[in-house]
């Protein structure tokens, strides 16, 4: 209560421009600070979006790729995809292909599993760790063959993977532009909030000139000409 006292007193001894910078400065600085993180948020939301679809193009090209014609599994890895998905991440790519019974494993075999078991059919994204770095990944599990009524049949999971490198420079990228463009804003929205409040007050400035150069004995009516509506029942009562 002590602090909010002097704060109270402190504001009470200011002018009209030192108040309202007080009470409005602070809270332009929250919602700027909101505004950035709701930047922060949409950017890094549209970078997983676009990004995201390279992922999935590159799982369904390893899928295409994967036959059982011959009884076996056989995989012909689109290497050259590889090369431009690592030109477009900015970093290391990794993949995994592995059957549901453990006979085949190609890839990063330490690929950090999927949080939740990927339904069937259905691509699944996520982020994790691996060897110290963060990463996207991509899941993908469809069934291999045909399976008799009331068994399981062999599945392959599929899992590709790219270091979030550049999607972190990409977002920060936007969020300084985004932190520029709000810095500026704000320092416009400060500096026209003080040339109005000077507009504003200098009637007010041009009647304590008035006052001032009268005579202690002229009672003329002070002319309210121009003057703000608040301060007209003030000028009358004087």
């Amino acid at each position: 209560m002590s602090a909010l006292r002097r704060f109270t007193d402190r504001l009470r001894r200011t002018s009209l421009w030192q108040r309202l910078a007080l009470l409005l400065f602070p809270a332009l600085l929250l919602v700027t600070g909101i505004e950035l993180w709701m930047t922060r948020h949409d950017a890094l939301a549209a970078a997983n979006a676009a990004y995201d679809r390279s992922l999935l193009g590159a799982l369904k090209s390893i899928d295409a790729n994967i036959s059982t014609a011959s009884g076996g599994l056989s995989v012909e890895l689109p290497y050259t995809m590889f090369e431009f998905f690592e030109l477009t991440a900015s970093g290391q790519v990794f993949f995994r292909v592995a059957t549901s019974d453990g006979l085949v494993e190609l890839g990063s075999a330490d690929l950090p599993a999927p949080p939740v078991e990927p339904a069937m059919g259905v691509p699944a994204f996520y982020d994790a760790t691996y060897f110290g770095e963060a990463v996207r990944l991509a899941a993908y599990r469809r069934d291999l063959d045909r399976a008799p009524a009331g068994s399981t049949g062999r599945s392959v999971l599929i899992q590709v993977g790219e270091s979030t490198r550049s999607r972190q420079e990409f977002t920060s990228r936007f969020v300084r532009s985004a932190a520029l463009r709000d810095g500026l804003i704000l320092a416009m929205l400060l500096c026209g909030t003080a040339l109005a409040l000077a507009a504003a007050l200098r009637p007010l400035s041009r009647l304590a000139r008035e006052v001032q150069a009268r005579t202690p004995d002229d009672l003329t009516r002070i002319a309210e000409t121009d003057l703000p509506a608040e301060v007209r029942p003030l000028v009358a009562a004087v």
